[in-house]
């Protein structure tokens, strides 16, 4: 049976353009590259309203936007209750949500309500006919394995860069609004704390990661002041470190930490394992540093240098020091 309608999910707890939403809606020009697909935006949460109306006019797709009240914090479960009756009238065939945290919550209580069939971390689609193979990670990104569901609907989870949005110029698309009367749940969620180490990494236009190839929670300290000779720059670090307890978990950048889409991103001694390679995908610019010539970081990289970081680091931050004073 040919797909004929597809529903993606944007959450919107927070302030703001949901940009990150846009590799998303890359999934609804994909699906519908190969037959006629309906595409039709899900937009849950506070600022249902704002996302709606920005994801509609950013990508033309109709949105349909159920404003949750502020008292009532976004939980799995309550989103499943949400969302149930808006798709049982859009009936779709592929409900897609981006692969975060809070989706993770999300994917598991709405498939149980649909009966639907269940896919997560997808990062690649193949049309077979009128049907789609969903394709992901195994063993650590390793090897790559196909899905295809032959149940309906399915509900995936994509992961952020591998879908790359066309912002070509589109009519917006129409939005409705509805607050919904959420019923109790059994689950209730008590708050929801952002860390400021979060907020520095989505903010930041340069990231300068470590990984273990730095040696010691000592050398760190070359991280940082690597991280200093850059406007708007964050630090952050591989699940290594992080499980090391070098650097806190708030900093991890990866497919169990953040996702960050800086303009520079510096990798310093990460080896480049898939996990990580996801956190990081929406990168514009890579630069990696490791003394293996053979670590997968440099697969992902714009730039590699093949030196130790303890011989590499400290002329790098002098190089760039002394161009600062020099501009100033």
């Amino acid at each position: 049976m040919p797909i004929k309608s597809v529903v993606l999910i944007a959450e919107a707890e927070t302030d703001g353009n949901p940009s990150a939403a846009m590799d998303l809606a890359a999934v609804g020009d994909r699906l519908g590259q190969d037959q006629p697909v309906g595409v039709h935006w899900l937009v849950v949460g506070k600022h249902a309203a704002a996302a709606g109306e920005y994801l509609s006019e950013s990508t033309g797709y109709p949105a349909t936007a159920l404003v949750v009240p502020p008292e009532k914090p976004l939980t799995g479960a309550l989103l499943a209750n949400l969302a149930k009756p808006v798709l049982a009238d859009l009936r779709p065939e592929i409900i897609a949500f981006l692969h975060t945290s809070s989706a993770q919550d999300c994917v598991g209580p709405l498939a149980i309500a649909l009966e639907a069939a269940c896919i997560t971390g997808v990062q690649g689609i193949i049309a077979d006919g009128d049907q789609f193979i969903f394709q992901r990670a195994v063993f650590g990104g390793k090897w790559l394995t196909e899905i295809r569901a032959g149940d309906r609907p399915v509900v995936l989870t994509v992961l952020p860069g591998f879908f790359q949005w066309e912002d070509t110029k589109r009519q917006p698309g129409p939005l409705e609004i509805q607050q919904p009367s959420p019923s109790p749940q059994r689950i209730r969620l008590i708050e929801a704390r952002a860390s400021d180490c979060e907020a520095a990494l989505g903010q930041a236009e340069t990231v300068v990661a470590a990984g273990r190839g730095i040696g010691s929670q000592e050398n760190l300290d070359l991280i940082h002041r690597l991280a200093a000779c850059f406007p708007k720059s964050a630090v952050a670090g591989s699940r290594l470190v992080c499980d090391a307890g070098w650097l806190p978990y708030s900093r991890q950048v990866g497919v169990t930490g953040a996702t960050v889409s800086p303009a520079l991103y510096l990798a310093c001694g990460i080896s480049g394992a898939f996990q990580h390679l996801v956190g990081m995908s929406g990168s514009r610019f890579v630069a990696a540093i490791n003394k293996d010539p053979d670590a997968a970081i440099f697969r992902a990289a714009d730039v590699g240098v093949v030196e130790d970081l303890n011989t590499f680091l400290p002329l790098l931050i002098e190089a760039l020091e002394r161009n600062r004073s020099y501009t100033a």
